[in-house]
């Protein structure tokens, strides 16, 4: 109020000195100028103390009606989550085929014949490879000669002993010498059938390896044949995991090279722990419909340990520690019509995939602090975006 009595003065005796003496245009433009400059100063400033006062006339605390404007946090919310949370590891393995056979030749001979190719189909039974058994037949042939005689002569002594002719030593000598060759030649036709190398089951012939006129025996395998129709696949499973996988445990088999995966049970769990490492063996088996997974192909058993139905659940992002190692998150309360920040303490399970599951500390109906919960404290206030 002092600069604005000042200004006054100041255009009285401008006015006065007026009369006094005639001044130049410039001189009365820039006096002009001054007076103009200094009422906007004085108006500023006058200006910044009302608004001082303002300000503290509003927060006064004898002032029931006053106005407190205070800074709100602007924050995004979530609600909690219920469905059902899992949670898996993996490990890594190769395909191998349930049946999967070397074939050996029981006994040595040359390769008479090859019946089949590699790569045919072949079933149960079916002879694959013929060993020469020329000698072994030639004696074959001798026996069913004895046997024909040796029956016709059982059967005389037969007819005749029933007629209470003859001896009895004659028809028990005959009978037993029928019944000697007949047993004999079972026998060698069993030994024949050992130089016909059959498939084991039904499926396909992956190698051959002698040639018609080459030599097989028992040291070096003659074929392969396996069946791409059921595959299996093992792992090795940290000790930490012994009591969560168990026999018939949900398993997702995945296959990077073909960018696909088959839904799968553990078939087996090993009971033997490997010191070495720490692990036990799973192994899973499934159909392998077309024969499309190939022996030693490269799978991840992504094996599920954990699962908990209408589970809690929310992002780790939004989960923090305090110094304590006690983890929080946090949530808003509404008071007069003001949303205020709440800290809330919490138990947590296993996480996975970037969410985890809640045990205690908060309920369904919880509506937490997303986007900006790094930002904000206990007690701050905050605005929905």
């Amino acid at each position: 109020m002092k600069k604005f009595g000042i200004i006054a003065v100041g255009i009285s005796v401008l006015i006065g000195s007026c009369g006094e003496q005639q001044k130049s245009l410039q001189d009365l433009i820039g006096e002009r100028k001054e007076l103009e400059l200094a009422h906007k100063t004085a108006l500023k400033e006058y200006n910044q103390e009302l608004s001082t006062l303002d300000s503290l006339i509003n927060v006064h605390p004898q002032n029931k009606e006053a106005v407190v404007e205070v800074k709100k946090i602007p924050v995004t919310v979530k609600k909690v989550e219920v469905k059902t949370f899992e949670h898996f590891f993996e490990v890594h393995g190769n395909v191998e085929v349930v049946e999967n056979a070397a074939l050996f030749a029981e006994a040595p001979g040359m390769v008479k014949k090859i019946h089949i190719a590699e790569g045919d189909g072949v079933r149960k039974g079916q002879i694959l490879i013929s060993l020469d058994a020329a000698q072994l037949e030639s004696g074959i042939k001798e026996l069913e000669k004895g046997l024909e005689l040796a029956v016709k002569v059982f059967e005389k002594q037969k007819t005749l002993w029933d007629q209470k002719i003859g001896s009895e030593l004659q028809f028990l000598e005959s009978k037993n010498n029928k019944e000697a060759l007949e047993q004999k030649l079972i026998t060698l036709n069993e030994q024949l059938d050992m130089y016909n190398i059959r498939a084991p089951f039904d499926g396909m012939v992956d190698q051959i390896n002698p040639k018609v006129g080459e030599p097989a025996g028992g040291q070096f395998p003659v074929a392969r044949i396996m069946n791409l129709n059921r595959v299996f696949l093992e792992g090795d499973v940290s000790e930490a995991y012994v009591s969560s996988v168990k026999k018939n445990s949900y398993v997702e088999v995945k296959f990077p090279s073909l960018g696909e995966s088959v839904k799968a049970r553990v078939t087996r769990v090993g009971n033997y722990i490997n010191p070495a490492n720490r692990t036990f063996k799973v192994k899973v088996e499934f159909n392998n419909p077309n024969g499309k997974y190939k022996p030693n192909q490269l799978a991840v058993l992504k094996i599920r340990d954990y699962k908990s139905d209408n589970a809690l659940v929310i992002p780790s992002r939004i989960i923090q520690q305090d110094r304590s190692g006690k983890d929080y998150v946090y949530t808003y309360a509404t008071e007069d019509d003001l949303r205020k920040v709440k800290k809330l303490e919490l138990q947590l399970g296993n996480t996975y995939e970037n969410y985890v599951e809640v045990i205690a500390g908060l309920d369904s109906t919880t509506i937490l602090i997303d986007k900006g919960s790094k930002s904000v404290q206990e007690g701050d206030l905050v605005q929905l975006k």
